[in-house]
């Protein structure tokens, strides 16, 4: 079951492009936002049923899902979990160079880009319920096992900011 519809930063990119580009690529978005509510606003959504997929399917990438929405345009999608990640929006020929590129990768979908639905149908969420606080943990104790260089990758961009702050100082 989908339980989230997360849209790529590259394909709200180039949603926005194909919205510039004239009467038949705004036609063109305005299908694939439709497909988008037919998986987040339905009950029980059928990613086969949810508009018509390509003719031949997809074998380069697992997963892989292709909704062909006329006029040559092609909206690529991936299923991993309960996510559905809508990746990519473009004409035959640009799907197909953009899967040739990633074809043989593999986990390379990024959820800290772009933006989350949940699915509607999918029912609440089941949140664990919090931990009582403990009185005696300890967060420097924490701390003391992360290496300074493991800080400094997640928080890279902190990081980089600082120095550029400190140096125009």
């Amino acid at each position: 079951m989908i339980r989230f519809v997360h849209l790529e930063r590259r394909f709200e990119k180039e949603l926005e492009t194909l919205r510039k580009r004239g009467e038949i690529a705004l036609g063109v978005a305005r299908k694939a936002e439709e497909v988008i509510a037919n998986l987040t606003e339905r009950e029980s959504p059928d990613l086969k049923k949810a508009w018509k997929l390509t003719g031949w399917g997809e074998k380069r990438v697992d997963g892989c899902i292709k909704y062909d929405l006329g006029d040559g345009f092609r909206m690529i999608c991936f299923r991993r979990g309960e996510t559905l990640f809508v990746s990519y929006i473009g004409t035959h020929d640009e799907c197909h160079n953009w899967l040739d590129h990633f074809s043989g990768r593999h986990n390379w979908v990024a959820e800290e880009n772009g933006t989350t639905i949940p699915v509607l149908s999918a029912g609440p969420l089941e949140w664990p319920e919090p931990a009582p606080p403990n009185e005696d943990f300890d967060d420097d104790f924490l701390l003391d096992q992360i290496e300074d260089k493991t800080l400094r990758k997640i928080f890279s961009g902190l990081v980089k900011n600082a120095k550029q702050i400190d140096q125009s100082i």
